[in-house]
């Protein structure tokens, strides 16, 4: 059982942790968004959108936003000014603040390490396993 939870605990921190906090974490756009596409369509269970963002140095980048809190919101429109710094796990648009569900993901988070630390702390050698013979006594 201890084996299995900290498997889970591994799995949560590895979805929650890495691949959605870290990768909101590592995002870094600012500019306006000059084309937008969706695919596989609008609507779709798991949709994602394609941005071409012009930034602030006159460049055009795309980004991909995905259906997970990892990404930046799908489906804004073409004119939106976006700007999410990195190592932030909150952006803006258009000026206004966007937060990052930090309380969710923090007690999610929790959860998963206290199940990796519980599972570990089971599957530890126990002290005090088999007495060790007592001095100047010799083992048979």
């Amino acid at each position: 059982m201890a084996v299995i939870l900290s498997l889970l605990g591994l799995y949560i921190l590895w979805g929650f942790g890495w691949d959605t906090v870290g990768r909101m974490l590592r995002t870094s756009v600012d500019g306006v968004i000059i084309a937008s596409r969706d695919f596989p369509a609008t609507g779709a269970p798991r949709y994602a959108t394609e941005y071409t963002i012009r930034g602030v140095d006159g460049k055009d980048r795309v980004y991909v936003a995905g259906a997970t809190d990892g990404s930046l919101e799908r489906s804004m429109s073409v004119g939106t000014r976006i700007r999410k710094l990195p190592w932030h796990l909150d952006y803006e648009r258009d000026g206004k603040r966007v937060r990052f569900p930090t309380p969710f993901y923090a007690m999610t988070l929790g959860i998963a390490l206290a199940l990796v630390i519980w599972g570990a702390a089971h599957l530890w050698p126990k002290p005090g396993g088999p007495a060790l013979p007592a001095e100047g006594v010799q083992p048979r």
